[in-house]
Order: C-alpha cells, then sequence, then structure tokens
C-alpha cells in the first residue's frame, strides 16, 4: 500500500475518533426536579388524615394545628365582691340525655376542669345523683343571673343504683359539677357568682358583684 494511502487512513481515524468525544445527541433537561431541594426558605408542608376522616395542613416539624387544642367554654367564679375565685373549662351539657350521662362515661377531669349542665329555664327541686361516677364531685347549682344557691360534696356510690343513690338537690338554671373539694379549696360558697358566656348561657348569667347573696 502506498504511502499516500496509509496517510489518507490515519487522517480519516482521527476525525472519527474526535466525533465520539463530543456530547451524545439528546442533552439532559437543564431544570431540575421541584423535589431536588429547595433553597427558597420556604418551610415545607405537609398533609395528614386525622381520627375524624378531616385533612389538616402543617408545617413541617412543627405542631399540628387545629387538632385537640380547640378551646372549650370556660366558666368564672367570683365571691360576693367580685374577686375572682377561679377559672373552670367546661364541658357543655344542654340536652336531656347528656344530662342524664353528666360524666358518668369519664374517668378523670384535671383541677380547672368541670361540666356545665345548662337549662332552658330555672329548675326547682332539681336532683342529681352519683351514678356509674369514677370519682367524687362537688355539685354547684347556680341561679338564673349566676349566684350560686346550693353546693354539695358528693362521693361516689359503686354498686349503688336507683333509688339507692343519694340525691343532691338544689334550684338553679344552671349545675357545675367539679372535682370534689375543689369548692373549698377556693373557697367557692352560697352567695357566690358563676360568670357563664353569652354564647351557651339561657339566661343573663354575668351577675355584677352587688348581685350576690344566695338563699
Amino acid at each position: 500500500m502506498s504511502r499516500n494511502v496509509l496517510v489518507a487512513l490515519a487522517v480519516v481515524g482521527s476525525l472519527l475518533l474526535a466525533g465520539c468525544a463530543g456530547d451524545p445527541v439528546g442533552t439532559s433537561p437543564t431544570t431540575t426536579p421541584a423535589d431536588a431541594g429547595s433553597t427558597s426558605g420556604e418551610q415545607e408542608t405537609t398533609t395528614a388524615p386525622t381520627p375524624d376522616g378531616e385533612t389538616r395542613t402543617t408545617d413541617a416539624g412543627g405542631p399540628t394545628q387545629g387538632t385537640e387544642n380547640e378551646s372549650r367554654p370556660q366558666v368564672t367564679l367570683r365571691d360576693a365582691n367580685g374577686t375572682r375565685l377561679g377559672i373552670v373549662t367546661v364541658m357543655v351539657s344542654d340536652t336531656g340525655s347528656e344530662r342524664y350521662t353528666g360524666l358518668s362515661e369519664t374517668e378523670d377531669l384535671n383541677e380547672s376542669e368541670g361540666m356545665l349542665f345548662v337549662y332552658d329555664s330555672p329548675q326547682r327541686d332539681a336532683a342529681y345523683v352519683m351514678r356509674d361516677m369514677a370519682f367524687p364531685l362537688d355539685i354547684v347549682f347556680v341561679a338564673p343571673n349566676g349566684t350560686i344557691t346550693t353546693i354539695h360534696h358528693a362521693e361516689t356510690e359503686p354498686g349503688e343504683s336507683g333509688g339507692e343513690l343519694t340525691r343532691y338537690p338544689g334550684d338553679g338554671q344552671y349545675v357545675l359539677e367539679v372535682n370534689r373539694g375543689y369548692a373549698n379549696r377556693t373557697g367557692l360558697g352560697v352567695g357566690d357568682t358563676v360568670e357563664i358566656p353569652a354564647a351557651i348561657a339561657t339566661s343573663d348569667a354575668t351577675p355584677t358583684p352587688t348581685a350576690g347573696g344566695g338563699e
């Protein structure tokens, strides 16, 4: 083979090798995936189903929004001079079935928790019993204007039912139940007042200090 032919073959081979060293056809995209590590400083959010089937948005790594911390109504306890004795966060019981069940399906209460029984009109000689209760209570009868008329300190009565249960009578349009001894610990007594939020009150139960004075 002549020298000129060999030189020509060498030149062609060099050109072919140079072509293989370039970028392949079909380049990679220049944009990155949306989840490829954002540096914008915005906090990531996630969603998770809740027990009631509702989906709520939460900040990643932060507390869940709108869960068990939704506030319950609170009632304020004051003495006859208007001095605040305590604030009780209450579960509201305002139907016949709710009043019958009361706290009998509740295992315990925190010191500043209770149940408020609400009636549409004043009740005369209403009687409460400790049916199926797991812990003792103070039972506080409250007049339509918020004045406390009667306080009972009730013990549990395991095994008792029906007519065997002790009856705790009183007059009022509201009844507040709290842990037994709460009234003594706060100094709450007959003639003191319970301020009930207008949203749950069925009468004007936000008395002025001079509205005190029970039976």
